[in-house]
């Protein structure tokens, strides 16, 4: 090896330690600085904190709010009591925990003379205080002006300095108003729902859950259509508000939630009950509405679309079918069909049938097709419109009674017709008439039925 290649060797060796060693001293500097760009060094404890408080002094309208985790999720605890988004308010805590600063200036300095004063920074008295509290950490943030480039001022307070911070903080406690870290859902109880009454001007609406069925009180007493019921607690269960529109005092005959244009009260299985009251229109042109919880001072605005979900038609909530009698339930029919009359009996995976036409009685076996024809008709298929009335006894032609395997009767329909090819009304006792389609088959009288030698 020549002098000079062994020369060229140490000159590079020098110059990569050179350039290591600057290297190292810039990375020492740059994790110096963002340790002290970083506002919480030791961190915030985001899963611990269950405990928000928010003062926004203003002087025209001051807010004080509090929002605490327990059990059931966050909840706002004052100045009422209501569900709270606990997204948002996770949304909140993330961004406190990562403030970071672009510039730190001692308080002595900003109270100066010849200092800006903390009124010009906004911290005399602040725009909004934000108390985080949980087991041993508390924590109060004041946020200032605003600044240029999404920069605002804020003190930790305690602290003998005023930081500038990127506005993430101020953006979702004062541009967001902390009323929207409330939940939006007009009925915010997880518990099951057993009990709806919407009372829609004059007409009240009532249902309510026995065993596993529902059925309605008012305004008929009738069988409750189980896929409309399950629409409407659907609705009730998830369905939100479009926006709060004033808190605290204020007067209710404004929003005309004193004579109200409706009520929809809930009942829930562990005997609480929620109560939502719909008020007067929210524009001259707008089909939406005022509405408020009873004993929340709140008051919201609902849209046309939730409104239409939360007050369905009466006749809608009526169960369609003849009868609510399980087929499997029943073991005996008796038709009385005018002057004939008709008996099918349950014969394991038979019926048997005994047919009387005057003095005339003739047995065996009835078609089970024929059978099943029957039940499909009177237990089954819906009815293509439901109507509340009288039956039309003039249009009577036939009564089917479902006895059941004590022998005790189920539930009798009675049956009108429009003529030899109209269309079919049942009736089963609760003043409501199921009609069905002229072309739906019912076998009733006894020429109508094929008797099977056994």
């Amino acid at each position: 090896m020549t002098l000079r290649n062994v020369g060229l060797i140490w000159s590079l060796a020098i110059v990569l330690l050179i350039a290591s060693s600057v290297a190292w001293r810039n990375s020492e500097s740059t994790d110096d600085e963002l340790q002290r760009a970083t506002v919480f060094p030791g961190g915030v404890p985001v899963d611990s904190i269950d405990r928000l408080v928010v003062e926004i002094p203003g002087e025209v309208s001051p807010r004080s709010m509090v929002f605490e985790l327990g059990e059931e999720g966050w909840r706002q605890t004052r100045p009422f009591e209501i569900a709270a988004d606990g997204f948002a308010i996770r949304q909140l805590l993330v961004a406190a925990a990562d403030l970071t600063a672009s510039r730190r200036t001692p308080i002595v300095d900003v109270a100066a003379a010849d200092g800006p004063g903390l009124a010009s920074l906004g911290l005399d008295p602040p725009e909004a205080i934000i108390g985080f509290e949980g087991p041993g950490f508390e924590l109060a943030i004041e946020l200032g002006a605003r600044t240029v480039a999404g920069r605002s001022w804020v003190r930790i307070a305690g602290d003998d300095e005023v930081l500038v911070v990127d506005d993430d903080l101020h953006q979702r406690a004062i541009d967001d108003d902390p009323r929207n870290w409330r939940s939006r859902r007009l009925f915010s109880s997880d518990r099951e729902i057993i009990g709806v009454t919407i009372e829609n001007g004059s007409t009240v609406t009532s249902v309510a859950r026995t065993g596993r069925r529902w059925r309605l009180a008012s305004p008929v007493d009738s069988r409750a259509d189980g896929p409309s019921i399950d629409g409407l607690l659907g609705v009730l269960g998830r369905v939100e508000h479009d926006g709060f529109v004033v808190d605290g005092d204020f007067d209710a005959s404004r929003f005309g939630l004193a004579d109200p244009a409706a009520t929809i009260t809930v009942r829930r299985d562990d005997g609480a009950t929620e109560t939502l009251i719909i008020g007067g229109p929210a524009g001259l042109v707008s089909r939406d509405r005022f509405a408020m919880i009873e004993g929340m001072p709140m008051v919201v605005r609902i849209d046309e679309a939730t409104l239409r979900g939360l007050l369905p038609s009466v006749l809608g909530l009526i169960e369609p079918t003849g009868s609510g009698v399980r087929p499997a339930d029943v073991k005996s029919i008796e038709i009385t069909a005018m002057e004939d009359f008709v008996r099918l009996e349950r014969d394991l995976d038979q019926w048997t049938i005994e047919v009387v036409r005057g003095d005339d009685r003739v047995a065996g076996l009835a078609s089970n097709d024929y059978v099943g024809a029957l039940i499909q008709a009177l237990t089954s298929t819906r009815g293509t419109e439901v109507i509340v009335q009288e039956f039309p006894a003039q249009l009577a032609i036939a009564t089917v009674v479902f006895h059941g395997f004590d022998g005790q009767p189920l539930d009798a329909v009675r049956i009108a017709r429009e003529g030899p090819s109209g269309r079919w009304a049942l009736e089963n006792g609760d003043g409501v008439l199921r009609l069905l389609p002229a072309s739906t088959q019912i076998p009733l009288a006894a020429n109508e039925w094929p008797i099977l030698e056994r």
